[in-house]
């Protein structure tokens, strides 16, 4: 019964717009009795440990190909780990000192199921069989050098306060969902140490809000208004598009590269690259979808060209000079 009335209600674009609002009220109402357990994050729960081990790797993986580095060091803050640290631990075993593992929600887990997801990372490494091999993997505080941060002051706005204190910041798909992404990167910008690396990984489609039965630009159509009381509590995605990511980081981080990761339209950019080396066509294809759906968008996005409203997701590698 939930499910068909959840499926009437995501057939209609009015009653959609609805549910989020009421969603979002119940999820503010969670923050001012101090809840910070959610759904959200649960990247883990319904995979095979292969496949758990696999996402694991090529987050890592990401960040090494993407930041062109050999090999990190030094403190790392990861944002938005969700259910898991096995990214954490792979930082760990490439050589860094700790890494501080910051959530403004605790994403549900189920304990025994990334105790064997450890064990099993573990395993394949030997770096991490050399540090860990011994240690109780149903305890996350078992692992030295990781540390958990939960709550409204591990928001990503909020937990940066020390200037210069990180050597490497990273996160994948996080910023969509902060409140103030622009602020947030302020922040980080200042705790990175000189020389420090700067790697976020951004999805700026709308995670299945409108999408599974409209075309996957129709949360643009939200009045800004109406969309900011759908979603700023509940952490879905804000709307902040790649513009405000150039010009913050021009005013933060310049040395920096956006990489495109999707194209609306088209689909995933493999490798990711600068929005000028992509196929003309597969950009050109790109922009004549937004064209086709642009004119029902919200006044708030009417402004923005349609090469930036078509980019779908970006990858930020920025160093601090």
């Amino acid at each position: 019964m939930k499910t068909m009335l959840r499926s009437v209600i995501k057939k209609s674009f009015s009653l959609t717009c609805a549910y989020y609002l009421l969603d979002n009220f119940f999820a503010k109402l969670q923050g001012y009795t101090g809840t910070v357990a959610t759904g959200s994050g649960t990247v883990h729960r319904d995979k095979s440990i292969e496949s758990s081990l696999t996402y694991i790797e090529t987050v890592f993986n990401d960040y090494k190909l993407y930041s062109g580095k050999r090999q990190f060091n030094g403190r790392v803050a990861e944002v938005g780990p969700g259910d898991n640290l096995g990214v954490g631990l792979l930082f760990l075993a490439d050589g860094c000192e700790s890494v501080d593992l910051v959530d403004r929600f605790f994403s549900k887990r189920n304990a025994r199921q990334h105790a064997t997801i450890y064990r099993a990372l573990i395993a394949r490494h030997a770096k991490l069989l050399e540090k860990f091999g011994d240690v109780d993997c149903n305890y996350e505080t078992a692992f030295q050098g990781l540390q958990r941060f939960y709550g409204k002051n591990a928001a990503a706005e909020r937990f940066f306060t020390q200037p210069e204190s990180y050597d490497l910041i990273v996160s994948r798909a996080v910023f969509e969902h902060v409140y103030n992404p622009q602020f947030a990167i302020k922040r980080m910008a200042a705790a990175l140490k000189k020389d420090g690396v700067f790697l976020h990984k951004v999805d700026f489609r709308d995670h299945g809000m409108f999408s599974e039965h409209f075309h996957e630009l129709a949360f643009f159509e939200v009045p800004e208004g109406l969309y900011a009381r759908m979603t700023r509590d509940s952490g879905r995605p804000n709307r902040v598009l790649i513009d405000s990511y150039r010009r913050v980081l021009g005013e933060t981080l310049p040395d920096h590269t956006l990489l495109i990761t999707r194209l609306a339209g088209v689909g995933d950019i493999v490798p990711h690259l600068p929005y000028e080396q992509i196929d003309a066509t597969l950009r050109n294809q790109a922009i004549a979808y937004v064209k086709s759906v642009r004119a029902n968008f919200s006044k708030s996005l009417r402004s923005l060209s349609d090469e930036d409203l078509s980019v779908a997701g970006i990858f930020i590698v920025a160093h601090k000079n």
